[in-house]
């Protein structure tokens, strides 16, 4: 059999062929001690070693994050605004997990959970992380055949109109959001401000800060987008990814997980509407 195709088998935390081919291009993988190649044959009485687990090591991060859900496959986070989900940086939620999957028993389990999706820095709300090698292959492949539906909220400046769709392309790439309108307050400085929530069919980088821009509602606190454009800075992203709905990767039971809508929203229209009627 060729090697790709028995290394994935043979192998439960590889799983894939393209696993194996990154675990080749690292030198991680041996066919009878000698560094394996992609072309290579395993034959009857043939020796595969497969060395560490792919996956940088990093020290622990002390932030406190609240787990929404978890179990031995999955680990679902509230990130805070101002964190990177991952990448080559010490603050993100990676490394602040970097310790829970250590006693896992599972024979594909991971180091350390590993994130399958990614929220901006300054967005705050749900995030997916995969324990095992099966629910990392079965998650990134539902959220690549968007069978992972997602909800935000947010608060934007103008009175928007109580529900529509925004079919705008997104750096040149066809791009989906549909809203409705949760509340609205008055405003002297931007007339009125609404709390809305947003349903993203496609997932283009930034697509709901683009989106309410492009329709003249921009998300309060969006200073990439502001411009010229006078918003409440300060108090960080008006953006929240609090609804998630997906089968679960293993038992394939289906999974509702939400958060509250962060305070600090409810008490922008609040205070804007104090202001107003002084």
């Amino acid at each position: 059999m060729d090697l790709l195709s028995y290394a994935a088998k043979a192998f439960p935390i590889l799983g894939s062929k393209t696993a194996v081919k990154k675990a080749i291009e690292s030198g991680r993988l041996f066919l009878n001690g000698q560094p394996a190649k992609y072309g290579d044959r395993v034959k009857n009485g043939a020796f595969l070693q497969l060395s560490g687990a792919g996956v940088r090591q990093v020290k622990k991060l002390s932030i406190d994050l609240e787990i929404v859900h978890e179990d031995d496959h999955m680990i679902v986070v509230n990130k805070p605004s101002g964190i990177a989900v991952n990448g080559n940086r010490n603050k993100t939620v990676e490394n602040a997990l970097v310790q829970v999957n250590q006693a896992n028993k599972l024979e594909d389990a991971l180091p350390r959970p590993i994130a399958v999706h990614r929220i901006d820095v300054p967005t705050s709300g749900l995030v997916i992380l995969a324990k095992t090698k099966r629910a990392l292959i079965q998650l990134s492949k539902a959220f690549q055949e968007g069978k992972v539906q997602k909800e935000y909220v947010a608060v934007v400046h103008g009175a928007i109109s109580a529900e529509g769709t925004i079919d705008l392309p997104v750096n040149r790439k066809s791009a989906l959001t549909h809203y409705q309108k949760v509340d609205e307050a008055p405003s002297r400085i931007f007339e009125a401000v609404s709390l809305v929530k947003l349903r993203p069919i496609t997932g283009r980088t930034h697509q709901l800060r683009i989106h309410l821009k492009e329709i003249g509602h921009l998300i309060v606190g969006d200073k990439m987008y502001a411009e010229d454009q006078k918003t409440i800075l300060g108090k960080g992203l008006f953006l929240a990814a609090c609804s998630l709905q997906l089968d679960h990767p293993i038992t394939r039971q289906p999974l509702s997980l939400s958060i509250p809508i962060p305070p600090k929203y409810k008490r922008v229209l609040e205070r804007e509407a104090a202001r107003f009627d002084r």
